[in-house]
């Protein structure tokens, strides 16, 4: 009788094909490969095999959010959409006191003294971008000592120019970026460098960019009014409240801008914008309806409605869809993605992700939870992420996809 085949010694898988197994691992597993053996923990860990490009480009997208089980302020939850397991991260000693944007598996958030910085939760890296008193519409208020006491925020645009008598608001540090900063996206990943931030921020749902490492903010006065923007092929497309759609190009030595699509919603809206991989462009409006069993125990007063539409730009319309075929989308303070279930086998199709980007929700009423869920596009129906729900009501949480890529590193 034949002895059994020994065991295969995995310490001693090839280093190339050791390298594309690691680039299909979802974060955690990833994460975890360096506990397999020797060999594995260098190829996970050292600079050397990281520059060879080990880090995977698709990951699944996870919610971010603070917990008391993560130890409130002190640390991060992080729900895997691909496991269905909450995991712990360690929050790094700079305070967050809100996040803007997470985008190309980074944070935008803000300190207590509404100064903004990019975090990565899974490497700890941070990126500290201009300071507020470079943008355009603040000025310092310093108090008898020449300390900075409070932000002064002046109230025009592109279309009411500056003036000495204009209206003015006045906020304490941290107040400020609470009242200000609407929404931030990033046009590449910051480990590689050439990164451009662009901000939407008050008054009047404006466009301020920087380039990180640059020391200070760019104001675009072109118009006003903006509630989303997206990144792609070396143009910021930006939306209006009212769908009109604006796109920008940063990279030369003058902004490049077109107007898109002119107005084409009647009422005042939550719209999104986002670019499929079909080519489309595709935007979502999300509303807020009076639930008619809020008078039920637990019931919450208002309920989520979510519309998908397809931009035509050459009949200048929207075309209300239902179905989107085997894509899922996410939606809220995250940047708006649109991904492939060929890519994200473990997301479900025809469905929105979505999580509270209420701005008054999040001002005024910090006390109500957060809206997360799952949003059936044609059947108009709603569930949870997950059940009993982890986070707690502030900050709300945010989809953010992990990347392990580190600042500095070198991409092939």
């Amino acid at each position: 009788m034949e002895a059994p085949a020994p065991a295969p010694d995995w310490s001693e898988l090839p280093a190339d094909i050791l390298y594309d197994v690691l680039t299909l691992l979802e974060c955690p597993d990833l994460v975890r490969s360096g506990a397999v053996c020797a060999a594995w923990h260098t190829a996970y860990s050292t600079s050397t095999l990281r520059r060879a490009g080990i880090c995977p480009v698709r990951q699944t997208p996870c919610l971010i959010y603070y917990t008391e089980a993560a130890g409130g302020l002190k640390a991060l939850g992080m729900y895997s959409l691909s496991e269905k397991k909450a995991y712990t991260m360690q929050l790094p000693e700079s305070p967050i006191k809100n996040w803007i944007g997470a985008s190309h598996g980074w944070l935008i958030t803000m300190d207590d003294k509404s100064e903004l910085m990019l975090l990565n939760p899974i490497t700890g890296n941070t990126n500290v971008l201009p300071q507020i008193t470079t943008m355009e519409h603040v000025k310092p208020v310093l108090n008898g000592d020449e300390v900075l006491e409070k932000y002064e925020v002046f109230y025009y645009d592109g279309e009411t120019p500056r003036v000495v008598e204009e209206d003015t608001a006045v906020w304490s540090l941290e107040e400020y970026g609470h009242m200000v900063y609407l929404k931030a996206t990033l046009s590449c990943d910051p480990s590689v460098g050439g990164c451009i931030v662009m901000l939407i921020h008050q008054p009047y749902g404006q466009l301020s960019f920087a380039k990180v490492g640059d020391d200070h903010w760019n104001w675009l006065n072109v118009s006003s009014y903006y509630r989303d923007c997206v990144y792609h092929d070396g143009w910021f497309y930006a939306v209006t409240e009212e769908g009109a759609i604006d796109a920008y190009n940063l990279h030369g030595p003058s902004v490049i801008h077109k107007r898109l699509l002119p107005q084409i919603i009647q009422t005042v809206s939550k719209c999104h914008v986002v670019r499929a991989q079909s080519g489309d462009v595709l935007q979502i409006i999300r509303r807020q309806l009076l639930n008619p069993d809020h008078d039920q125990p637990g019931s919450r007063e208002w309920v989520t409605e979510i519309k998908v539409y397809r931009v035509d730009f050459d009949d200048q319309k929207c075309v209300n869809i239902n179905e989107i075929g085997d894509y899922a989308l996410f939606i809220g303070s995250s940047t708006t993605s649109c991904l492939s279930l060929k890519d994200y086998p473990d997301l479900m199709p025809n469905h929105v992700y979505f999580t509270d980007d209420d701005d008054a929700t999040h001002i005024f009423r910090r006390d109500d939870p957060p809206e997360v869920g799952i949003y059936d596009i044609k059947n108009n129906t709603r569930v949870n992420v997950v059940h009993p729900e982890l986070w707690m009501n502030w900050l709300p949480p945010i989809w953010l996809m992990p990347s392990l890529a580190k600042t500095g590193m070198v991409v092939p």
